[in-house]
């Protein structure tokens, strides 16, 4: 009977561990999962720029299908930064995309409604503006951007500042 009793501890302690172990190793996966579906800043903002940068030439072209399309492309990358409420380096990169970038979305997507072309360009130099100024806010002011590429292919100014 003591025999009993000491294997049915032994088993018990045994199980108790092994629980204790898969509990622990089920929290670092879902640990895991949860940055994996952050997404990536850099990522992120390469998109959004190239989204911004294809929307002057869909607005020039006063193409209202394409203009929505990248106006939608743009807002659900700027979503993506909002609802994961994105810190980098200790900046709510999301708080600000929320407060500064979504509102000239929303605005520009009320123009492209109405095939209001002025006003669209109009509100696309702010949103250059906003994403400067959120650069600004984050300390990377170095990084300006433009409405479109024209010495290279890029809607980003590389010259220093100086």
């Amino acid at each position: 009977m003591k025999q009993y009793i000491n294997l049915s501890s032994l088993l018990i302690i045994i199980l108790l561990v092994a629980g204790i172990f898969l509990w622990m190793r089920v929290s670092t996966l879902e640990d895991h999962i949860a940055e994996l579906k952050e997404p990536s800043l850099y990522t992120t903002m390469n998109n959004m720029q190239n989204q911004t940068h294809k929307l002057y030439y869909a607005i020039e072209s006063e193409n209202p299908e394409l203009t929505d399309f990248y106006l939608h492309e743009l807002e659900e990358a700027a979503e993506d930064l909002i609802e994961a409420d994105l810190f980098y380096h200790d900046q709510p990169v999301g708080r600000l995309v929320e407060s500064m970038l979504e509102p000239v979305i929303d605005e520009m997507e009320d123009h492209l409604d109405n095939l209001q072309w002025e006003r669209l360009r109009d509100k696309r130099r702010v949103l250059i503006g906003a994403c400067n100024d959120c650069h600004g806010a984050t300390g990377h002011d170095e990084i300006i951007m433009t409405e479109r590429g024209e010495v290279n292919p890029f809607n980003q100014d590389f010259d220093t500042k100086e």
